[in-house]
């Protein structure tokens, strides 16, 4: 037989995934006549696909106080060892009353602001007022690149194209912000990782990618790296960019080269320095200072 309850404890001291559950048909809603803290330890029954042995599969946490779930009792009519299995999701009306059974002793959850409105996530359904989509929109990058002949143009970060239907975004989030969407609504699939300092990786629907990174980056190739640009490759750098090549450095460039330096150029080089021109000039002017060669 199977029993709903409301989950009023996750704080287990043995860190196994438990809860204290309140469960209908079986315990009093009056915290006077059983407190949480009397309630006994129900035990989560993990996926099938989670080995549960040795650190090794998922970690049995998800449900939050307040939370409904469906389980059992494993000795039926004494009704001392639960298990649960599943939550349930609703459209919650009332903010929770710690003072009685079945509510968040912590008064929580639900959260105020998303009171009468389905307990599934809003990018679920495809809404994206006050969610990471809203604020990634009003946080667009931008960035500026030398185009040659002293000019430049300016790039903006792309937009995300969410564009989610119910109920084919699947969503998982966290309760401090993380967000990992797999979206799989026709013509904007899109796969999105999100953390909830605002840095997050997203895969467009024509397989555009977009990395934003709102703090430090740092990279470590151990072993060789390549990498193959079909088409331009623009670059901004704010501060300074630093370069240390340990071996050789081979540049090629088929087309032309225009370096601009608003500064001071320093060229130091410890052996000889070659300078060929095949079938044109080496030109050196100074509209007002001197050429001076030792």
């Amino acid at each position: 037989m199977f029993h709903k309850g409301v989950v009023e404890n996750r704080d287990d001291p043995e860190q196994l995934g438990r809860c204290k559950i309140r469960w209908l048909g079986v315990h009093t809603e009056n915290k006077t006549l059983l407190k949480t803290e009397d309630l006994p330890w129900s035990y989560p029954i993990q996926p099938i696909h989670s080995a549960a042995m040795s650190g090794v599969g998922e970690t049995p946490i998800g449900p939050v106080e307040g939370t409904w779930v469906v389980g059992v009792f494993v000795d039926q009519k004494e009704a001392s060892i639960p298990m649960f299995f599943g939550t349930l999701s609703g459209i919650p009306q009332t903010v929770a009353d710690p003072e009685t059974g079945f509510n968040d002793p912590n008064a929580k959850y639900p959260l105020e602001d998303l009171l009468n409105e389905p307990d599934t996530n809003r990018l679920g359904r495809g809404v994206e007022n006050d969610t990471v989509v809203q604020t990634k929109k009003e946080n667009l990058d931008e960035m500026s690149y030398p185009i040659g002949g002293g000019q430049q143009e300016d790039k903006q970060e792309p937009e995300t194209p969410f564009a989610a239907e119910y109920p084919f975004n699947h969503v998982k989030f966290t309760e401090s912000g993380h967000v990992q969407e797999f979206d799989d609504t026709e013509g904007a699939e899109r796969i999105h990782t999100y953390h909830r300092s605002g840095s997050f990786d997203e895969i467009h629907p024509d397989g555009s990618k977009v990395t934003k990174i709102v703090k430090d980056t740092y990279t470590a190739v151990l072993g060789e790296e390549n990498i193959h640009i079909a088409l331009d490759s623009n670059n901004h750098v704010v501060g300074n960019l630093n370069i240390l090549v340990e071996g050789n450095t081979n540049i090629k460039v088929v087309g032309d080269v225009d370096a601009r330096v608003d500064g001071r150029l320093d060229l130091r080089v410890q052996d000889d320095i070659n300078m060929t021109s095949q079938s044109g000039n080496i030109n050196i002017k100074t509209p007002s200072g001197n050429i001076n060669l030792n």
